[in-house]
Order: C-alpha cells, then structure tokens, then sequence
C-alpha cells in the first residue's frame, strides 16, 4: 500500500515538472514572437532616451499588435495595387527615369552652351581687337606713304633745282679786283666787309695769319642762311661796298652747298657783278696768296 503510493507521488510530480516546463516555453515563445510584432510595428521608430530606463514597460495588447499588423499590410497591399492600376505596363517609372534622364542631359547642354557663349565671346573680342590693330597698322603704313611721297617731292624739287640747265657765258679776263662769297653749311658768307677791311672775323676762324699768308675757314654757327630776304641783303652789302665796274665776285662753294649756288649765283648776277667760282671740299682752306688774273662770265 505504502509503495503504490510511493510511484503515484513520483508521477505526480513528474507531470507537474513537464506542464511547468511546458508553460514555461510557451510563455518564452510567445514573448519572443511578440517582441517581433513590435519590432515590425514600430518599423525605424526612434530609440527612447537613456532616462527612460527606469520606467515601467506600458502593457501592450496582442490584439493591437496584429491589428497594426494587419493594417499595415492592407496599406502596402493597397498601394501596390494602385501602382498596378496607374501603371500596369511599368511606362510611367520609364518615363520618369527617361525624363530625369532627358533633364540632366539637357543640364549639360546649358553649361556647354555657357562655355561655347563664352569661348565665342573671347574669339569676337579677340577678331575686334585683331581689325583694331590692322587699322592702326593700315594707318601706320597710310602715314609712312605719305612721309614717302613728301621725300620724294623734295628731292625731286631739288634735284630738279640743282640740275637747271644754266647757259654759261664765255669767260673773259678780268682786271677788276675781287670780292669774296663763300658757300658753305647751306649758308653764305662774306670775306670781307669792304675792300679796305681786314678777314671778317665776326664769321671767320683765322687758321693762320702772317705778313704774305692769311688763311680761314667759315665758323658753322655764322653767316646768313640762303633765302630771298638774305639774298637782297648780301647783293646790297656788295654794291654798297664793292662796285660793279670795280669788283667781280668769287663765289666759292663747297660740296655741301651746291643745290644754294645758283640762287646766290643769280643774286650776283642780278646786281650788276661777273662771276668766277671755286669749287672746294671738306679739306679746303682759303688763302690770301698771289693767284692769277681771273677769267669771269
């Protein structure tokens, strides 16, 4: 009697170990497959703060739970079904890829049509500058022309100056004495004041000077430059000093004074005098000394 006893209490206590285990792991499964629920429910809900530790857990409803669940399923599901509807072939997400596509090819072609407005705008300002400087250059030329042609006519006119045909007279011998006229620097000088002065040392430098001997040079700085005026007045100085029928004058001329020979030539003649000439260089010094008789026209 005591023995059945015995192994009733020990399987008593065997099915109330088994039905705690049981419960105790279908407690653990349904905990965990609520915490999943949650998980799912709440999605990315933000994380309560650190403070909140010490609160007390709010009970939640099973219920609750897979009604959201529900909810939230019949939403994606309903969704999905209007994206069916709007689009039932997919066009209107290609179009909205090409479309995006097409914006930003057209965003490119802007910045490359700024680039291109830019570049066109450098390579017009640099044709404008480039027609700037071929009219500077084209006037350059124009002015240099000019300065040619203005050359041109002065040498012309001097050398049609100095080749004039001049018809020289016979030369004769002459007893009359001799006034000097010297051409020199584009300028013309007078020996001497008057027959009885001495060098005229106002326009002279006296290289040396002795008893026979007396032998100058023109000063650069000196004399009267050949014009009209100047002219009048040296065929003035001459017959106020020296007499036609008395004088004949020399004009001596050097080799940077031809072209003024013949208007002084003209002034003398102009005055009543004959003339001889004497043509010099660089190297010539006139002396006083003893010359022949003179042979004029």
């Amino acid at each position: 009697m005591s023995r059945r006893r015995t192994n009733n209490n020990d399987d008593d206590s065997l099915e109330l170990l088994l039905d705690t285990v049981s419960n105790v792991f279908g407690g653990v499964m349904f905990l965990t497959l609520l915490a999943a629920l949650l998980i799912i429910a709440r999605g990315t809900a933000p994380a309560e703060p650190d403070d909140a530790v010490d609160e007390r857990p709010v009970p939640v409803s099973a219920v609750l739970v897979e009604a959201k669940v529900r909810q939230a399923a019949a939403a994606i599901q309903a969704q999905q079904e209007i994206m069916r509807q709007l689009d039932p072939d997919g066009d209107v997400l290609a179009k909205s890829d090409r479309l995006r596509s097409l914006e930003q090819t057209l965003s490119l072609a802007r910045r490359h049509a700024g680039r291109t407005d830019h570049l066109k705008e450098a390579q017009q300002q640099a044709l404008r500058d480039q027609l700037a400087n071929q009219s500077e250059l084209e006037q350059q030329i124009a002015d240099v022309q000019r300065q040619i042609a203005d050359q041109a006519a002065t040498a012309s006119a001097i050398r049609t100056q100095s080749e004039r045909s001049v018809e020289f007279r016979p030369l004769s011998r002459s007893m009359t004495d001799e006034a000097v006229v010297l051409l020199r620097y584009g300028r013309w000088y007078l020996l001497q004041t008057g027959p009885s002065e001495g060098v005229n040392r106002d326009d002279f430098f006296v290289l040396q000077h002795s008893r026979s001997l007396t032998r100058v040079t023109p000063k650069p700085h000196r004399g009267s430059p050949v014009t009209s005026q100047s002219l009048s007045d040296l065929a003035t100085r001459l017959k106020a000093e020296f007499k036609p029928g008395q004088f004949h004058v020399l004009i001596a001329v050097w080799d940077d004074s031809f072209s003024e020979f013949n208007p002084v030539k003209d002034a003398v003649k102009a005055a009543g005098y004959t003339y001889r000439t004497l043509p010099c260089d660089s190297s010539t010094r006139l002396s006083n000394q003893y010359a022949a008789e003179a042979y004029v026209q």
